[in-house]
């Protein structure tokens, strides 16, 4: 038993001596590769910082020596006697004098047109100013008329006249230029402008009235910023139903004191279509005394002028309209009224059925006139009219006919197109404006329409004022039957 026990005793020692052994061993191996590895990094680390520095005292050597060339150039160079002798060998040849005036010339320009480039380009950029609109925004879509943002309108002319709209009124032939009324000569028109004039959206209105903002520098019109004045347009120019309109001084006139502005901005437009008609056939205050004289629609805004008018200057008034117009069309002066108390005059007109027609019947039933004015856009038989006039009777229709340019193909907008060229270069030519049809609009007629106003001949026939938000309502209510004189969009 002792002796199982001491060489146990033995044994264990012995493992204990091994893992002695083994470990000093070990630590020995770590040691010597430790001492190797530092002494390795050292070494690297001296011949790098050795190399180094030997690339450092080079280059900074090499650049004492550039250093030194430039200062031995730049003395030697800048020498006047040296500078002098270059220049005058040079300045020997002509062709090197001429050469070295172009290079001043062109130094010269270059320098100038640089820096105005580089002007042009720091200048501040000014973002458009925007205003609001009543504009159709293309020409198929039922819901294409909408309040809409676009640039206020710049001066074109150091003539023109700046306008802030207080008011404008809509028009029937609105609602067809926003259904493509005009369209085909209107994109004539502007591809020879000189300035870029889009599309679309485009601006409604005929006529409006509001305060001078801006007076052009050539104006001669006599108008001062803060006049209130009225104006109209041609239905193939951008309309005035918005915040602002810029137009030529010759089409703007102060407006009749004795009205406002909704008032006001019912006339322009109306009231030259009907100076126009009248003065075509002669019918003022000396020749229309014991005329008799039919008014179609005298509900609408030229037959409320053309009612007036003739009967202060003595004709004998007939008018057509719907029942609810009668006090007013009485009031204007028509003694003899044919009413319609349905929705739609078309039903009661000859081209339905004459044999039924109510408005036939109640002609046949009256002296023949001498002169019949029609007011809406109706299919009319125009011979079947003549029955009802006298023997020099005449037929005037006021509403503005259809276009056959809105139907050209390729061929007929090439010949549209090359005459549109020819009447503007002699417009250009002759320094006239080109009339592209309608009626005549300028500040002569405005002043006769204002006289008229001031002495109470002729009275403003407004219906219903809307807002811009409410131009589809506003749109509906021009359209119908019902609609008597103007509609009007403030902008107040």
């Amino acid at each position: 038993m002792d002796a199982a026990k001491q060489r146990v005793g033995e044994v264990v020692g012995a493992v204990k001596n091994n893992v002695t052994m083994a470990t000093e061993s070990g630590l020995r191996v770590v040691r010597q590769y430790s001492d190797e590895g530092r002494t390795l990094a050292l070494r690297t680390l001296n011949e790098a910082n050795s190399e180094a520095g030997t690339v450092l005292r080079n280059t900074w050597t090499s650049l004492i020596q550039l250093v030194q060339r430039l200062k031995t150039s730049a003395r030697e160079v800048l020498d006047p006697s040296v500078l002098y002798e270059e220049l005058r060998i040079f300045f020997r040849d002509e062709i090197a004098r001429n050469n070295a005036f172009a290079i001043l010339i062109g130094l010269g320009f270059g320098t100038t047109g640089g820096f105005m480039l580089g002007m042009w380009l720091a200048r501040p950029h000014l973002p458009t100013p925007i205003m609001k609109s009543i504009a159709s925004t293309s020409f198929r879509d039922p819901d294409n008329v909408v309040v809409c943002q676009t640039a206020v309108p710049q001066f074109q002319s150091a003539s023109d006249i700046l306008v802030r709209v207080r008011a404008a009124s809509l028009n029937r032939i609105d609602r067809r230029i926003a259904f493509g009324y005009g369209r085909t000569l209107r994109r004539m028109i502007r591809t020879y402008n000189s300035t870029y004039d889009p599309e679309l959206p485009l601006v409604l209105g005929r006529s409006c009235a509001g305060i001078v903002e801006a007076v052009g520098t050539g104006s001669k019109s006599g108008l001062e910023i803060g006049d209130e004045v009225w104006l109209a347009t041609h239905w193939y120019e951008p309309g005035v139903a918005s915040e602002f309109v810029v137009v030529p001084e010759t089409r703007v006139s102060r407006k009749p004191f004795l009205i406002g502005f909704e008032g006001a901005a019912s006339l322009p437009y109306s009231g030259s279509i009907a100076l126009n008609l009248l003065d075509a056939h002669q019918l003022n205050e000396h020749t229309s005394k014991g005329r008799r004289i039919l008014v179609q629609d005298a509900c609408s805004p030229v037959g409320c002028v053309i009612t007036q008018l003739v009967h202060k200057w003595g004709a004998n008034v007939a008018a057509t309209c719907h029942t609810r117009s009668v006090p007013v069309i009485n009031n204007l002066g028509a003694a003899d009224i044919i009413t319609f108390a349905n929705e739609h005059f078309r039903s009661n007109f000859i081209d339905v059925n004459v044999d039924k027609s109510n408005f036939i019947n109640e002609l046949t039933s009256r002296e023949k006139f001498h002169f019949i004015f029609l007011t809406t856009r109706l299919g009319y038989d125009y011979k079947f009219l003549e029955k009802f006039l006298t023997k020099d009777g005449v037929i005037v229709d006021a509403v503005e006919p259809e276009l056959s340019t809105d139907d050209y193909g390729v061929i007929g907008r090439f010949f549209l197109g090359t005459y549109v060229r020819c009447r503007k270069a002699m417009a250009v030519l002759f320094r006239t404006n080109v009339d592209w049809g309608g009626p005549h609009l300028c500040h002569l007629v405005l002043e006769r329409l204002a006289g008229f106003v001031n002495d109470e001949t002729l009275k403003t026939v407004v219906d219903r004022v809307y807002t811009p938000n409410e131009v589809e309502r506003a749109l509906e209510h021009i359209c119908s039957e019902k609609s008597i004189g103007s509609t009007i969009i403030t902008f107040r």
